[in-house]
């Protein structure tokens, strides 16, 4: 399934029918368009059901995202008070260098400090896992809003997840959408939501700002507990789902006085987000089809 997928998305013909059909209108339910107007336009809309918001820009490796995050903060205005960026490593320059990555991310750094928003790191994998970690702590000590996403399936998560809570850092953990070998990785989808859990409990435990990426409805019951049984507050910790991922659940949590953050991909290249997301984890393809007939 994953190579077939990954092969549909390579092939230019298949990109340039989805670009072209209805398969885009479908689309537009997991992602906000092209350009930064249609991620403004969706944020206000999400926000007026009072949801917080993450912002992704779905452009080439290296390039364009910090210029397109710059010019959205810019559009923005007030409205990026309280936003997340949230940044896939190789958008700012880590497979080309790391004194790139490092002097991109200083600035995205500064221009969120400046608007009111705070950038998130993404995670792209094991092979880049140390790397990006370093990057996040060379750079969080003088941005302190800077946060770092924890896939949990990788087996070194549990313990990274208590260096992280001991910092009190601000971490996004995730099952991850990475296929990795499983001399790194669990497999088995079972145990990666009972790895979840367990790095959940250890960061809320040890008071570290938590935001939980799960659409999972009994990790979000037993978050729940969790975040209740500490103490915790929508100052320190989150819900995050995907754009057009059961959207009431989303309603429903922030209706109880939670703070649910709605994922919000933008750019030219989300044929390639959304095949990538499938290829990755094929039960993905499943979640979307069901997203579609029950909107829950």
């Amino acid at each position: 399934m994953q190579r077939l997928v990954q092969r549909a998305i390579r092939s230019e013909r298949l990109n340039r029918i989805a670009q072209e059909t209805a398969v885009r209108d479908l689309a537009l339910a997991y992602f906000a368009g092209e350009h930064v107007d249609d991620a403004v336009a969706t944020a206000a809309d999400l926000r007026r059901k009072g949801l917080s918001v993450s912002f992704t820009h779905l452009g080439s490796e290296c390039g364009d995202t910090p210029v397109e995050l710059g010019r959205l903060l810019d559009a923005l205005g007030e409205g990026a008070i309280g936003a997340e960026l949230s940044v896939r490593p190789s958008s700012i320059g880590l497979r080309e260098s790391v004194d790139l990555a490092r002097g991109t991310l200083v600035d995205l750094c500064a221009a969120a400090d400046d608007a009111g928003a705070s950038v998130t790191l993404e995670m792209q994998g094991h092979p880049e896992y140390t790397q990006t970690l370093a990057l996040y702590r060379g750079v969080v000590g003088h941005h302190p809003s800077l946060g770092i996403t924890l896939p949990v399936d990788l087996r070194r998560a549990e313990r990274d997840a208590r260096d992280l809570g001991r910092d009190g850092a601000r971490v996004r953990i995730c099952i991850g959408t990475y296929p990795e070998p499983r001399s790194v990785a669990i497999r088995s989808e079972h145990e990666k939501s009972l790895a979840l859990v367990r790095c959940l409990r250890i960061l809320v435990e040890a008071g570290a700002h938590t935001l939980l990426a799960s659409h999972d409805p009994r990790v979000i019951h037993i978050a729940q507990e969790l975040a209740h049984r500490a103490d915790r507050t929508t100052e320190d910790f989150e819900f995050q789902m995907l754009m057009g991922v059961r959207p009431l659940e989303q309603r429903r949590l922030v209706d109880i006085g939670m703070r649910c953050r709605t994922y919000i991909p933008f750019g030219p290249a989300w044929y390639e987000y959304l095949a990538g997301r499938i290829a990755a984890r094929p039960r993905t393809l499943w979640n979307y089809a069901r997203a579609i007939l029950d909107k829950r």
